[in-house]
C-alpha cells in the first residue's frame, strides 16, 4: 500500500514540473450553450492551499479554420465581396370587393370588382467591375395590370373601368428608379479616400427624399461630411404623358460636422442642409433648409433637434428625445410643429395645382398644428415584451380656416406579446383616439317640402370621426430568421361619426348628450390576415398574405374587402 502511494506522488511530482499543454487541437462545438447559473446551498469545506497561477492559454493561429455558425444564427444570403449582386421581386394581386344586389346607386357595370395585377422590382449591383474604384447600382419596377373597360356612349368608346378601391396603377408600366456609377478612392492618396463622385438618376436624403437626374459629390470624412449635388427632378407622380411633366432643376448641398471624433471628443453633432429648386412645370422655385443638432452624452441618452425653413421662414419644426434603460426598456418621445406656410406635399408642390388630384390625395390647404407622441417599450421575465404609446394633437388654426383632415385629438394605445414557446408568441393590441369636432348645434329640425336638409359642407371641421376604439390580437410562429414564419392577425374597430344635426335637448351641454335623431353615426368594422414567409435554401423566398373585411356600415351596397398578395423573391 505505501508503494501504490509513493508511486502515486511521484507520478504527480513529475506531471506537475512539465508544462501545461493547453493549445486546442480542435475547434470548440458551437452549438452548445451554457446553462445560467443558478444559486445552490454548498456544504461548507475546509479552505485549500491556492495552487500557482496557471499561463495563458495559447490563441489559435490565423490559419485556423474559425469555428462553426450556431444552428440558430441567420445564413448569410450572399458575401459582400463578391463583385456582382442581383435581386428580383415578382408578385400578383388580386382585390375583390362583393355588390349586396344590383339595385343599388352604383350599377354593377359602372365599376370593375374585382382588380388584378401583377408587378416585379429588382435591383443589380456590382463593385470592383472594370475598375477597382468603380460602383455602379441599376434598380426598377414594373406593372403589368388588369384593366377592364365600359362603354362610354358620350364619347362612343370603351373606356377604364374605375377601380374598388383608389389606385395609380391605370395603365401597363415600366418604370426605372435608379441608375447610377459611382468611383471613389480613385485618386490613389490616403488623403484623398473619403471622397466618392456618383451620377445618374439617384436619391439624395436633404430636407426632402428629392429623386433626380445629376451628380452628387461627397466627402465621408471622420469629422466632416459633405455632399454637393445638382440635377433636373425626375417626375415620380405625373407619369401620364398627357399631363404637365414636373421637370424642375435640383441644386443643394449638406455639411454634418461630428465632434465626437475630435482629439478631444464632444458628443455634440451639427448639420446643415439646403437645398434649391427652380421654376419649372407644376413647380414652384423655392429654397429649403434644414439644421439639425444631435446630442449624445451617454450611449442610452439621445436629443436630437431640427429645424427646416421654407424662404426664410421656419415652417417645421421636430424633437426627439430616445432614452434607453437596462438594455430592454426604450422610451422616445417626440414634438413636431408645422406651420401653415409649409409645402403642401413635398418641395415640389407649394400651391394647387390642377393635376393635384391626379398625383395625391386632396386633403386641403395645409394648416398649422402641434403634434406630441410618446411610446416606450420593455421585456419582462425574458418572454414578455409589453409597448405603450400616447399622443396628443392641437389644432393651431383659426375657428374660419378649420377643416376635417387636422382635428385635436387625444390618442392611447399599447401591446402585448407573450412568447408561450421558442418558436410561437401570442399577442393582443388596443387602440383609442377621441377627436375634437366643430358639431353643428341646431336648437330643432325643420324639414322642408322639396328641399334638401343642410348638411356640413365638404371637408368640414364638423366632418369625421368623433373618436374610434380597435383591438386585435395576433399570433405568430418563426422558425428562425429567413426561415419559415407564419402570422395570423384578427381585429374589430368601433367608430362613432359626427353627427348630421345636433339638436339639443332640455339640460344638454353639447353634441356627446344630445338628442337622438336617428341618423346613424355608429359603425363597426373588422377584419383579418393570414401570412406566411418562407425561405428555401439561402436565395430563394416566398410571400403570401390574405386579407379580408366585414361590411361596411356606411356602404351597404359592398359586402367587404378581399385582397390576395403572393411574392417571390429571388436573391443572388
Amino acid at each position: 500500500m505505501r508503494l501504490v502511494l509513493v508511486l502515486v506522488l511521484a507520478l504527480g511530482v513529475e506531471a506537475r514540473a512539465e508544462d501545461p499543454r493547453l493549445r486546442l487541437n480542435h475547434d470548440p462545438v458551437a452549438s452548445l450553450h451554457m446553462r445560467p447559473a443558478k444559486a445552490h446551498k454548498v456544504a461548507a469545506t475546509a479552505p485549500t492551499t491556492p495552487s500557482a497561477p496557471l499561463p495563458a492559454p495559447a490563441l489559435a493561429t490565423p490559419e485556423a479554420t474559425p469555428p462553426p455558425q450556431p444552428t440558430d444564427e441567420p445564413a448569410q444570403v450572399r458575401d459582400l465581396r463578391q463583385p456582382v449582386s442581383a435581386r428580383v421581386n415578382l408578385g400578383y394581386v388580386v382585390d375583390g370587393a362583393q355588390l349586396v344586389n344590383q339595385s343599388s346607386t352604383a350599377p354593377a357595370d359602372q365599376f370593375t370588382k374585382i382588380r388584378a395585377y401583377g408587378f416585379g422590382e429588382g435591383y443589380l449591383s456590382t463593385h470592383g467591375v472594370a475598375f477597382d474604384s468603380l460602383s455602379s447600382y441599376f434598380a426598377g419596377r414594373f406593372i403589368l395590370a388588369n384593366q377592364a373597360t365600359v362603354y362610354d356612349p358620350a364619347s362612343m368608346a370603351n373606356k377604364p373601368a374605375p377601380q374598388p378601391v383608389a389606385t395609380w396603377f391605370e395603365r401597363d408600366l415600366f418604370e426605372p428608379r435608379s441608375a447610377w456609377a459611382e468611383v471613389k478612392d480613385f485618386v490613389g492618396s490616403p488623403a484623398y479616400e473619403p471622397l466618392r463622385i456618383r451620377a445618374g438618376e439617384q436619391y439624395v436624403y436633404g430636407p426632402w427624399v428629392l429623386h433626380f437626374y445629376g451628380a452628387n459629390v461627397a466627402w465621408e470624412g471622420k469629422l466632416v461630411h459633405a455632399t454637393a449635388y445638382a440635377g433636373s427632378q425626375v417626375p415620380d407622380y405625373t407619369i401620364d404623358p398627357s399631363l404637365p411633366q414636373s421637370r424642375a432643376a435640383i441644386a443643394g448641398g449638406s455639411v454634418r460636422f461630428d465632434l465626437r471624433d475630435l482629439a478631444t471628443p464632444i458628443p455634440i453633432t451639427v448639420g446643415a442642409q439646403s437645398v434649391t429648386l427652380a421654376q419649372g412645370l407644376n413647380a414652384e422655385s423655392s429654397r429649403h433648409n434644414q439644421v439639425e443638432v444631435d446630442w449624445r452624452p451617454r450611449r442610452d441618452f439621445t436629443l436630437i433637434g431640427q429645424a427646416r425653413t421654407l424662404a426664410g421662414k421656419f415652417v417645421n419644426e421636430h424633437l426627439q428625445l430616445r432614452i434607453r434603460w437596462h438594455e430592454v426598456t426604450n422610451l422616445v418621445i417626440d414634438v413636431t410643429h408645422d406651420a401653415s406656410t409649409d409645402w403642401m406635399w413635398d418641395p415640389t408642390v407649394l400651391e394647387p395645382d390642377p393635376v393635384a388630384a391626379k398625383r395625391y390625395l386632396d386633403l386641403g390647404p395645409v394648416l398649422p398644428q402641434l403634434l406630441a407622441s410618446a411610446r416606450a417599450g420593455t421585456l419582462i421575465a425574458e418572454n414578455i415584451d409589453v409597448y405603450a404609446r400616447g399622443a396628443v394633437a392641437a389644432d393651431l388654426a383659426s375657428d374660419q380656416t378649420r377643416d376635417t383632415y387636422t382635428p385635436s385629438y387625444v390618442e392611447g394605445g399599447g401591446a402585448l406579446e407573450v412568447r408561450v414557446r421558442r418558436t410561437i408568441a401570442i399577442g393582443a393590441s388596443v387602440l383609442s383616439r377621441q377627436t375634437q369636432r366643430d358639431d353643428q348645434v341646431s336648437a330643432e329640425i325643420i324639414d322642408i317640402p322639396n328641399q334638401p336638409d343642410p348638411i356640413p359642407v365638404n371637408a368640414s371641421s364638423q366632418m369625421g370621426e368623433r373618436g374610434f376604439t380597435e383591438i386585435g390580437t395576433t399570433a405568430r410562429m418563426s422558425l428562425g430568421a429567413r426561415k419559415f414564419s407564419f402570422l395570423l392577425e384578427v381585429y374589430g374597430r368601433r367608430t362613432r361619426y359626427s353627427l348630421d344635426y345636433c339638436a339639443l335637448q332640455a339640460g344638454a351641454s353639447d353634441c356627446r348628450s344630445a338628442l337622438d335623431t336617428g341618423v346613424k353615426s355608429l359603425g363597426y368594422r373588422g377584419g383579418g390576415r393570414a401570412q406566411i414567409d418562407a425561405w428555401i435554401g439561402n436565395r430563394l423566398r416566398l410571400f403570401a398574405s390574405y386579407e379580408l373585411s366585414s361590411s361596411l356600415e356606411f356602404t351597404p351596397n359592398i359586402t367587404g374587402y378581399k385582397s390576395l398578395r403572393l411574392m417571390m423573391e429571388g436573391v443572388y
